[in-house]
C-alpha cells in the first residue's frame, strides 16, 4: 500500500475510533452540490473523496462530534512530513444529532479545498481565530475557528500530524465583540459562559 492509502486507512479506521468512539455509519461524502454553491471554477474528482464522520455521545462525553477526513490526506507526498496534507481537519460539536452540522462542516471543507487551490484568490487556508460569515439561523451569522476544547487538539498518523481546528457558531453581537477585540476574547468568553464551544442553532448571545 502506498503512504496515501496507509495513512488514509490508519485515520479512519485506527485512530478516529480511538480518539472518538463510535464513527457512526460511514462517512458523508462532499458533493459536486456543494462545490456549485460556492461557485467553484474547477472540482478536483479527489476533493469528493472528503467527508464528515459522525460521533454519538459516549462514556467520556455527552455531546456529538462531527469530525472532517480528507484535508489530511497526502496526495503529494510518499514520505512523511511534519504535517500530513494541510495538516488539520475540522470538527464541530452539538447537542443533538444535527444533519446543519455536516452540510456546515462540508461547506467550510468546500471553501478551504477552494483557498488551497487559488480559486479564492492568494492560496491560503483556513486557520484559527478566522470569522466566516455564515448565516446558520436568526441567532447564527459566523463560524469563528478555535483550539479545541475538551476535544484532542491534534493526532499523529503515518504521514504526519493533523491539527484539528474547531468550529463554534457565533451571533451577530458576538461577531461583532470579535472584530471590535479578538476571536481569542470570544472564544475565552463563549468558554466561559456556555461551559464549552457547543455550536446549537438557537443561544442567547453571550455579549
Amino acid at each position: 500500500m502506498s503512504l496515501l492509502e496507509d495513512a488514509w486507512e490508519e485515520r479512519e479506521e485506527v485512530v478516529y475510533p480511538e480518539v472518538f468512539g463510535d464513527t457512526g455509519p460511514g462517512i458523508y461524502p462532499l458533493s459536486n452540490d456543494v462545490f456549485e454553491q460556492l461557485d467553484a471554477q474547477s472540482v478536483d474528482p479527489r476533493w469528493l473523496t472528503h467527508g464528515v464522520f459522525q460521533s454519538p455521545p459516549n462514556d467520556t462525553r455527552n455531546t456529538w462530534v462531527y469530525v472532517t477526513s480528507g484535508m489530511s490526506n497526502p496526495w503529494e507526498s510518499d514520505e512523511p512530513q511534519d504535517y500530513s496534507g494541510f495538516g488539520v481537519e475540522f470538527v464541530l460539536e452539538t447537542e443533538q444529532a444535527s444533519t446543519w452540522a455536516i452540510n456546515v462542516l462540508h461547506t467550510l471543507m468546500a471553501y478551504n479545498l477552494m483557498l488551497a487551490s487559488g480559486q479564492m484568490g492568494e492560496p491560503g487556508l483556513l486557520d484559527y481565530g478566522d470569522r466566516i460569515p455564515f448565516a446558520l439561523s436568526d441567532d447564527i451569522a459566523a463560524m469563528v475557528i478555535a483550539p479545541t476544547f475538551q476535544l484532542p487538539e491534534n493526532i499523529d498518523i503515518k504521514s504526519g500530524r493533523v491539527d484539528f481546528l474547531q468550529i463554534v457558531g457565533v451571533t451577530e453581537a458576538e461577531l461583532t465583540y470579535a472584530q471590535e477585540t479578538s476571536s481569542e476574547a470570544l472564544i475565552e468568553m463563549l468558554i466561559e459562559e456556555t461551559g464549552g464551544l457547543i455550536t446549537a442553532k438557537q443561544r442567547k448571545s453571550v455579549v
